[in-house]
């Protein structure tokens, strides 16, 4: 589960291996428009398959649905870590096009200070679930990377994300799958930062919502963009309390130094 990620950083090329991809494509779709499309991707491309289980889900490193599709195949990948929804077979294209890193391979977050929601309530939106984080900072000889474990139901990954910072909300950012061995050996003496991550779709944005053991009236909701003045609309449900996307206080290295429990 890593995908190449090649920009330009003060001038300097930064170049990430490539690994093969899986991806998923679901709705009504000229399928070899796109596998011609994706020809350049290094990805094995699937379309429209029913997620049966949890563990099928996570093998997927990317989920897209093209309107129109069947609402009850976006209920069965929900939790993938990156589902995202087009109107437009050419908003499809531009996904993929962001998904692969052309042209400019970027990670463009925001993040919100939210009042926590009651936990009947998320649970009662239709398009919603819950996935288990646990996470840690580490550095070795080659520089600092985090290391996580995702269980989604009864399926659990684990996986090495390196980054390189361009600004507060853009950064590039290479993904690996580890070992659960790798992963222990890793997170040994480190500060684990534990959350549970609510995913779940408003007006067709796939927002993911942290939950800390830590905090009892506050929470970080976070949704991914393609630029930085994307338009999308805050969920309705959720009161928002500010945006601390430029705010280090609120990155998770900073949670995991101030609240992460030590790991033996």
């Amino acid at each position: 589960m890593s995908y190449c990620k090649t920009a330009r950083i003060n001038d300097k090329i930064q170049t990430v291996k490539k690994d093969m991809v899986k991806i998923m494509i679901i709705g009504t779709v000229d399928e070899e428009k796109i596998r011609s499309f994706c020809a350049g991707f290094n990805a094995r491309i699937d379309f429209n398959i029913l997620c049966e289980t949890a563990a099928q889900c996570d093998s997927y490193d990317a989920v897209f649905f093209e309107e129109p599709f069947d609402r009850e195949m976006l209920k069965r990948w929900l939790g993938n870590g990156h589902l995202r929804i087009a109107k437009s077979e050419k908003e499809l294209l531009d996904e993929l096009l962001f998904f692969a890193g052309t042209p400019v391979p970027l990670e463009i977050e925001r993040k919100f200070l939210v009042e926590m929601p009651e936990k009947a309530l998320l649970e009662s939106v239709e398009n919603c679930r819950s996935v288990l984080i646990s996470q840690v900072y580490c550095h070795d000889e080659k520089g600092d990377f985090r290391v996580r474990r995702r269980q989604n139901e009864n399926s659990v990954i684990y996986i090495r994300t390196e980054k390189i910072g361009i600004s507060a909300i853009k950064r590039i950012e290479k993904e690996t799958a580890i070992s659960r061995e790798e992963y222990e050996k890793a997170i040994c003496g480190g500060k684990v930062l534990s959350k549970v991550r609510w995913c779940f779709i408003f007006d067709d944005k796939y927002f993911e919502l942290d939950v800390f053991p830590f905090w009892q009236d506050k929470a970080i909701l976070e949704i991914e963009l393609k630029s930085e003045d994307e338009q999308f609309t805050f969920p309705n449900f959720i009161k928002l309390i500010g945006e601390v996307t430029w705010d280090a206080e609120y990155k998770n290295s900073s949670l995991a130094e101030k609240y992460g429990v030590i790991s033996d």
